[in-house]
């Protein structure tokens, strides 16, 4: 039987104080847990009697004895002088069996024999002395360090803490189960296995007799495996090789192939003397180029001066102005003046 667990969230003077979480034995106290599991929830609505909400949310720690214990669970008065349970009235003792003999026990409050309500107390430390008067139904599994923390608030002559300790939030935590994994079909389940266990045994078997011969084959896969790759790796630099030499063919080579005639060549050009002579070619002809570039400037400037022709330098006002038409222009401004 799975046991239930309720919690209830603490504030000390509207303040945040944090979650205790309890385990309720269902399995020895049903009717004391059935109260006050449906008291934490509020599930039941308002009283029939009472007409107050039957529901553990807004009520307040109203007692609290250092290394004793705390009592709260008054949702009616606040005092420690109401409560009421979800049957109507108050109810019978259970099971006074267990003992009193830890901190962090859940046990209900009464007035004497068969008076239980709706009042609860946790424990801060054995108390035999109550042995066989209160039910303990429940324990502490999760936030003691907050039950001590409450315990530790001042408190007047009558043990009413000085500060308001408020149940701000109770209700009942959900179990969630893991969905169980869908299980395989069994139809052919065992005759697969008996299949497997046959082609195993098998192969166990010829796997001894001819580990030797394995290792030669890899071995001689892996020397054939080699030699294709160094074949490749030789058929692609020829290729490399063929494919520079058409581009640096020149036209005259051409032509002595059309017509059949050869070059006498010594040897057979190497990678490094192709790309080796590539480079002379382009700096001579880069060299050409910008020796014809230099003749041609020389050329232009050979044939202006010859030609006796102006040559205009800069932009704007520095262009070539006539001094006759200068001076005419400015006898007709004075003549204008006077």
């Amino acid at each position: 039987m799975v046991r239930p667990r309720t919690f209830f969230d603490f504030t000390i003077a509207d303040v945040s104080a944090g979650r205790v979480v309890f385990e309720l034995f269902n399995d020895v106290v049903p009717k004391t847990v059935e109260n006050f599991r449906a008291l934490s929830t509020g599930e039941l609505g308002r009283s029939k009697h009472s007409d107050i909400p039957l529901y553990y949310k807004g009520s307040v720690v109203h007692r609290s004895v250092a290394n004793f214990m705390i009592q709260g669970g008054d949702f009616t008065r606040g005092n420690g002088k109401g409560g009421e349970s979800i049957y109507g009235e108050p109810f019978d003792d259970e099971d006074l069996s267990h003992a009193l003999d830890s901190e962090g026990l859940l046990c209900m409050a009464n007035k004497g024999p068969n008076t239980n309500g709706s009042q609860w107390f946790i424990t801060l430390k054995d108390s035999p002395h109550l042995n066989g008067k209160h039910v303990v139904f429940g324990k502490v599994v999760s936030g003691f360090d907050i039950v001590k923390k409450i315990a530790e608030i001042p408190t007047d002559e009558k043990s009413r803490p000085l500060q308001p300790i408020v149940i701000s939030h109770s209700g009942e935590l959900e179990l969630r189960k893991v969905p169980p994994k869908a299980a395989a079909p069994r139809g052919r389940s065992t005759s697969v296995s008996s299949t497997e266990r046959k082609k195993k045994r098998r192969h166990s078997s010829d796997s001894r007799g001819s580990e030797s011969e394995s290792e030669d084959r890899r071995r001689k896969q892996k020397h054939r495996s080699k030699k294709e790759k160094e074949k490749q790796r030789s058929s692609k630099d020829k290729d490399r090789t063929k494919k520079k030499s058409r581009r640096s063919r020149s036209p005259a080579d051409d032509r002595d192939r059309e017509t059949g005639g050869r070059a006498a060549s010594p040897h057979e050009e190497t990678l490094e003397e192709l790309d080796a002579r590539l480079e002379r070619e382009e700096k001579e002809r880069l060299a050409a180029a910008k020796q014809k570039q230099l003749e041609d400037m020389k050329k232009r400037a050979a044939e202006g001066e010859t030609s006796g022709g102006v040559r205009f330098k800069g932009r704007g006002r520095m262009k070539f102005r006539d001094p006759e038409l200068d001076r005419r222009d400015r006898g007709d401004e004075q003549r204008l003046r006077y």
